[in-house]
């Protein structure tokens, strides 16, 4: 496809090479062909679309919103703009704007797995909203409306992607008692992942993995990941790199990311449809819960 855009470099093929490029973290680059092709392709809203999830990827929320903008300029119904202001409002606690473009992005793709996962978490979000404050995106009377996202979601990560349905933030304490099983329940909330918790050995300590058909998988996952956290640190001890903090797999079924955990590892798995940055920050919040968990059954 470099070879293609080289010879001609009017041509579309800067969409899927750019793509790939993203896929493989290669930001800069995917940004340098991206932005190339915005230039050339302005009228395109894919294309303005393409430069914002590469420039969310980079870290740079506000420049990612501005494109999307660029988008809906082009196109008022261009359903994945919509789909990347929602994602990005909701995470900026902007309700009623993420609202607005969940609700036209859920009208063009109906059924969605992760729209309607951020959907419901929005509601939830909304009514949970203390009562005595005003909502994050309603301005002061006598101050002019806020229009852009400053703040970034995430710096020079490949897998910095779009939010969706995660809670704002943990329990200050875990309920007592807690059973193992629901453990991570308020990390996942109302989204399509799962969560275990393996010891050194595989076998599972907390969490469930359960299938559509109820089929509980957690020990046939164990069992197949035992061996991948010592894997990992024999590759950064040999390499010189420090402890490894995280696993990225991805298969054609699910995408499984994986972080250290006392003396075993947090696993998350989502549908791979789920935004890598999402998975990222569900891993997190279960990571958080495991350790606390664990600190206090010692």
């Amino acid at each position: 496809m470099s070879e293609q855009l080289a010879i001609d470099p009017t041509s579309l093929v800067f969409l899927p090479l750019a793509e790939a490029l993203l896929a493989r973290g290669e930001l800069p680059n995917a940004f340098r062909v991206a932005r190339r092709g915005a230039d050339r392709h302005a009228h395109r809203a894919d294309v303005h679309d393409l430069v914002a999830r590469v420039t969310l990827a980079q870290g740079d929320a506000a420049a990612a919103e501005r494109a999307w903008n660029d988008s809906l300029a082009i196109s008022k119904e261009f359903g994945p703009a919509h789909r990347g202001l929602g994602f990005l409002c909701y995470q900026q606690q902007r309700w009623a704007e993420a609202e607005a473009h969940l609700a036209r992005a859920r009208l063009m793709t109906p059924g969605d797995p992760s729209l309607e996962a951020a959907w419901a978490a929005l509601q939830a979000a909304r009514d949970e909203a203390p009562r005595d404050e005003a909502p994050r995106d309603e301005a002061p009377r006598d101050e002019a409306p806020r229009t852009s996202v400053t703040a970034p979601i995430a710096t020079g990560h490949a897998d910095a992607s779009l939010p969706a349905s995660l809670p704002a933030s943990l329990p200050a304490s875990l309920p007592a008692p807690l059973p193992a099983g629901a453990l991570f329940d308020t990390a996942l909330g109302v989204t399509s992942q799962v969560a275990l918790l393996l010891d050194g050995d595989g076998l599972v300590v907390a969490g469930a993995y359960a299938t559509a058909d109820g089929i509980d998988l957690g020990a046939v996952i164990g069992a197949h990941l035992s061996g991948v956290s010592d894997e990992a640190e024999r590759a950064m001890r040999h390499f010189g790199l420090g402890a490894w903090t995280r696993i990225l797999l991805e298969s054609e079924a699910a995408t499984l990311m994986m972080s250290p955990a006392n003396e075993g590892v947090t696993l998350v798995a989502a549908p791979r449809e789920v935004p890598l940055g999402f998975v990222r920050r569900t891993l997190d919040q279960c990571n958080a819960l495991a350790r606390r968990w664990l600190a206090e059954a010692s």
